[in-house]
């Protein structure tokens, strides 16, 4: 169990320390010190606190949920399940392509027939997408079952990739140290083997036949750039102006981020009004204006970790 799947899970379930060690029969500082991995959780214990949380003690071990990359699975729910790409089209800039479950499928045609500003899409390859609803040109919903998602060419796919455990390892590529204490060593060496190739693995390619020895450093670079592929969809936001101007700029504030994004889905405010977006804190802001936007991508990872945070703190907050 990791230290941040405890807590993910208790606010989820809605519930403060407090009320988690009463139903545990346990005290607070017994049950906080099982949270924050200075203590492990009783093997007796785990069936009652998955009871509790509502979940499974899987789950609570920290291991990844199941995942149908198929549609053939029944006890598998829908926001674990595979459907397909949305391509989504605007009158100058570039499409987007995203792998989308089938929850996110429905509710795209729920989103489609309402009148928000903007249409919201989480895909499976780390994007919570806010897409101007004003500077869509058209849509293609394409199941998996289809060789073509759409009319054009289309980039940034990086696979079916659903754990916010993955894009966090990721996002601390550059410093493991970072999650060291939070995941296990099998974890991070699984995402490592997806997203970096080693030259020991590209000897062994060599070596076996599956890459010539003169295209080695073509392939090479070729891993190299795919890695900063990744780094960058789990480190950056990412919009495009109607004008066909693509903007990136590096994120750390995973609270800031869900603040200043959670209302969007809602929105039908004024379109000359800007998002403020202070990326780095005191230090970075960047305001944009509505109605100059085709889209906006934020890390979805980091989306759902200020969420948590947020929703810990009204958790917490005094009652009056």
């Amino acid at each position: 169990m990791t230290k941040q799947t405890l807590k993910k899970l208790r606010v989820e379930a809605g519930m403060t320390q407090i009320q988690v060690a009463t139903a545990m029969g346990v005290s607070q500082p017994n049950y906080q010190r099982w949270e924050s991995g200075s203590a492990p959780v009783p093997k007796t214990k785990l069936k009652k606190l998955a009871r509790t949380l509502k979940t499974s003690v899987d789950e609570l071990l920290g291991k990844p949920a199941d995942f149908d990359l198929f549609g053939v699975e029944r006890n598998i729910p829908e926001h674990r399940t595979y459907f397909g790409e949305l391509a989504i089209h605007f009158e100058k800039g570039l499409p987007i392509l995203l792998p989308v479950s089938e929850e996110m499928r429905s509710s795209l045609h729920r989103q489609l027939s309402a009148r928000s500003t903007f249409i919201v899409a989480e895909s499976l390859d780390n994007r919570m997408v806010f897409i101007r609803r004003n500077a869509v040109t058209d849509i293609y919903i394409s199941s998996e079952a289809y060789d073509t998602f759409g009319p054009e060419e289309y980039v940034d796919h990086l696979g079916v990739a659903p754990d916010d455990d993955f894009w966090k390892i990721v996002e601390s590529l550059e410093y493991l140290e970072d999650v060291r204490d939070e995941f296990e060593e099998s974890r991070i060496a699984e995402v490592l083997g997806q997203v970096r190739m080693t030259e020991a693995a590209l000897d062994e390619l060599i070596k076996t036949g599956n890459v010539s020895p003169e295209d080695r450093e073509k392939v090479w670079a070729e891993s190299m750039g795919l890695t900063e592929k990744f780094l960058e969809r789990a480190q950056t936001v990412s919009w495009q102006l109607s004008s066909g101007q693509l903007r990136h700029e590096y994120v750390q504030e995973s609270r800031l981020l869900y603040e200043v994004f959670s209302f969007l889905e809602f929105d039908n405010d004024d379109m000359d009004g800007m998002i403020c977006m202070p990326l780095e804190g005191y230090h970075r802001t960047i305001a944009i204006r509505k109605s100059a936007l085709d889209y906006i991508s934020i890390p979805k990872h980091k989306f759902h970790e200020g969420s948590i945070e947020c929703a810990e703190e009204e958790l917490d907050a005094p009652r009056f």
